[in-house]
This record gives C-alpha cells, sequence and structure tokens, in this order.
C-alpha cells in the first residue's frame, strides 16, 4: 500500500479480532513512528507496548470507563434522569469498545520530559505537537500492515494516575495518547452519519494569504 493510499484509508477502528501480531510487524510500527521530527531534536516521547494479559484487560477496563464519562458529557441528556443518563453512556461505550478486552496490543504514546528549562515557555507543547507527530507516523505503518488504530486521549484524562499505576509510569511522564493495536473486524468504511453532516471539504479548510479566504 502507498502513503497516499494508507492516508485515504486509515480510519478509527474500534472492533477488533483477537488475532495476534507478530514481533515483526510491531517493532516496524515502532521504528518508523519514532523517526518522527521532534522539537529541538529533544525526542522527549516514548511508545510503551502492552501485551500482558491481565495489564491489557486492566487497560481495556480503563479506557471503556472513561468513554463511558466521555459519551456522558459530549451527548444530550434530552429528557432522561441522571442515572438513565449513565447508564445509557455505560452501555453505548460497551458497545462500541467491548473488543478493547481483547486486542492483541496496545500502544501507550509517552511525553517524556528530556531538558527544557522548567520556565522554557512552550515546552510541553512542543513535546506534545512532536508525539502527535510520531504517534500519527504509527497509525499509517499499521494501516499499510492492515492493522486498525484509533487515538485516545479523552477517555483516559480522568484516570491517568490509574493508567499511570497500572504500567508503572512515573509521576513526570505523561501517558497522553493510547491506541489499540489489532487486526480490524472490517475497515469503516465513508463517515459516521453524524460526522457526514459536519464534515468540512479540504477546500473549506485552506486559506490563502488571509484567513477566511478559503478556497471553497
Amino acid at each position: 500500500m502507498e502513503l497516499a493510499e494508507a492516508i485515504r484509508k486509515r480510519r478509527a477502528v474500534r472492533k477488533y479480532t483477537d488475532r495476534p501480531v507478530d514481533d515483526e510487524t510491531l517493532d516496524r510500527m515502532l521504528k518508523l513512528g519514532l523517526r518522527a521530527p521532534s522539537g529541538g531534536g529533544q525526542q522527549a516521547w516514548g511508545f510503551m507496548v502492552v501485551r500482558d494479559p491481565a495489564t491489557r484487560l486492566a487497560v481495556a477496563e480503563l479506557i471503556i470507563a472513561g468513554g463511558a464519562e466521555y459519551f456522558a458529557l459530549m451527548r444530550p441528556q434530552k429528557d432522561a434522569s441522571d442515572e438513565e443518563h449513565a447508564a445509557w453512556a455505560r452501555d453505548y461505550a460497551e458497545n462500541v469498545m467491548a473488543t478493547y478486552r481483547h486486542v492483541p496490543a496496545f500502544v501507550v504514546g509517552l511525553l517524556v520530559p528530556r531538558g527544557y528549562p522548567e520556565s522554557f515557555p512552550g515546552g510541553y507543547e512542543d513535546d506534545l505537537i512532536s508525539l502527535s507527530f510520531a504517534f500519527q507516523n504509527l497509525m499509517l505503518v499499521a494501516r499499510e500492515a492492515g492493522l486498525g488504530t484509533v487515538s485516545i486521549t479523552a477517555f483516559i484524562r480522568w484516570e491517568k494516575d490509574r493508567l499511570r499505576e497500572i504500567l508503572g509510569i512515573p509521576a513526570d511522564v505523561d501517558p497522553a495518547i493510547i491506541t489499540p493495536v489489532g487486526y480490524p473486524e472490517e475497515f469503516p468504511k465513508g463517515l459516521a452519519p453524524a460526522l457526514q453532516r459536519n464534515f468540512r471539504t479540504w477546500k473549506a479548510l485552506v486559506h490563502d494569504d488571509s484567513y477566511g479566504n478559503t478556497r471553497e
């Protein structure tokens, strides 16, 4: 698969089989992911691969619980009671992400401080952007290999201390992003109806010379 095709066909995959991912494929993802540019050449990042069954399950449960919190916040409550809305959110998260419990691996993107002065302006943001470059590389290499991924940030935001505890991550290292890695039940095609209503074309997002002068 050529790079352009991998970019076009990358999708957020949330339904996985339990088919194993071999070491060679996973290592290629990790190595090419970490060839991304980094601010100041700091390489203020790391990847943690989670394959131990008990640890994977703990991570999956944390993500599913975080997803329930996210869906409860993001979707209108309408006429439901607080309890009914929370129960709906838990059921929805379970429906969407239940297969995370048997996905063969998770990869956690770690922001690892490397030496900016304590008061250096924007250091954290620069490092986070660099980690995002590396993670995008990893997801595209995964798609080239026929593997599914989905970037997860909000679902772990409320439980980072718990995630650190599960994975033995020190307090000064930020587990900023995580993805399951596995073979999908199928790759999603097109956009979900809710996204189709609001999705903007590339021309609407390109401004020439001044803001608002879009190509659309």
